[in-house]
């Protein structure tokens, strides 16, 4: 696990409330001390905590959780009492405890911890289950939007589930996550990752492409710095990014920035240049490159300009093979822009795309 990403959502997660609904049939597993430990880690950065047991009996997780020295105090009611128990259980958090309710029902998504997420405010619903969470194709679902989780339930795993966790989500609950409790360490696994290990139900923006602000370029210089060193990007500083600033854009995954891009105008020959595209290592194979270039596309489109083109000696492949962009000659480009490549010496090759009227 990235530490740099943890202290990242520390801050973050303060002070927020997590429902942490568990399976019965992992109230007696092993695996549930890890889920419990990693509970305690986050109840010590200062995260709310409510641990919903499955069934109509929350003894056993009470006693794993003693097991653990976890901070914790019973719900005297099943959740399925209705508004008494929720203010229970609201006391017990109010007072930095971990609060531990049965449901009183059977199910992964009953009425009364639905009711209980929704009416505390939790920012998330963490199901942990007895099995694997939701494919599409035989490939886990890791995030997909409330609105379109419909589009896939004729053809992944467990729809039932998922589209429970779209529910939850449409009464209030900003994420919903779903994961598999027979792995160890599933929970701060998923939670400190942007990509995560199970699937999750959103419906903030947590995927976004967004303009740069300038308090972002100090991170920006130093995603892109080791290549600027290995000359696959041309190098910038602060003050060039800062006055041209306009021309960025910043991946984001859970507000964290995972990548960028520049559009680069060229009024006069009605077109842009796509540059400075870059992605961090950990994220690269999920089609975030694509997603920023297809991005950019529709903003030059917009601002009226009939086509774009990149410049790379390192992407070569990328942008002729994957993007389908066409190998161009030198003599193609803007004049300025020519006569700047000329004076820096590098062996870029010329791409480019006619953009759609």
């Amino acid at each position: 696990m990235n530490v740099r990403s943890v202290l990242e959502y520390v801050p973050y997660f303060r002070g927020r409330l997590f429902v942490v609904h568990v399976d019965a049939a992992l109230l007696a597993a092993d695996e549930l001390v890890d889920a419990l430990l990693d509970v305690d880690a986050l109840h010590e950065i200062g995260v709310r905590l409510v641990l919903v047991a499955e069934g109509s009996d929350a003894s056993l997780l009470l006693h794993r959780a003693a097991e653990c020295e976890l901070h914790a105090a019973p719900a005297e009611q099943p959740l399925s009492a209705g508004s008494s128990a929720i203010e229970r259980v609201s006391e017990i958090v109010a007072r930095r405890q971990v609060a531990i309710a049965a449901a009183g029902v059977d199910g992964r998504f009953d009425a009364g911890s639905a009711a209980l997420a929704v009416q505390l405010g939790a920012s998330k619903y963490i199901c942990l289950q007895s099995g694997e969470v939701p494919q599409q194709h035989e490939q886990p679902i890791f995030a997909i939007r409330e609105r379109e989780v419909a589009s896939v339930l004729a053809d992944c795993s467990h729809p039932e589930v998922l589209a429970a966790a779209a529910e939850l989500c449409r009464r209030g609950v900003p994420r919903v996550h779903l994961l598999d409790g027979c792995h160890r360490g599933v929970l701060l696994d998923e939670i400190f990752s942007e990509e995560g290990v199970g699937t999750m139900v959103h419906t903030d923006s947590y995927r976004e492409i967004r303009p740069l602000h300038e308090d972002d370029i100090p991170e920006l210089l130093s995603m892109i710095a080791s290549s600027v060193v290995s000359e696959k990007l041309v190098p910038r500083d602060y003050e060039g990014i800062r006055d041209h600033r306009e021309c960025y854009y910043v991946y984001t995954l859970d507000d964290t920035i995972v990548g960028c891009v520049a559009l680069y105008p060229y009024p006069e020959e009605r077109c842009a240049e796509l540059g400075c595209l870059f992605i961090k290592k950990n994220y690269e194979g999920h089609g975030y490159g694509r997603a920023m270039c297809r991005f950019v596309e529709q903003q030059a489109r917009a601002a009226g300009f009939e086509r774009v083109f990149a410049l790379s000696q390192s992407a070569v492949s990328y942008f002729r093979d994957r993007l389908h962009y066409a190998e161009l000659p030198r003599e193609s480009l803007p004049a300025a822009r020519r006569e700047q490549l000329e004076r820096s010496g590098r062996a870029s090759a010329v791409f480019g795309r006619t953009l759609p009227a």
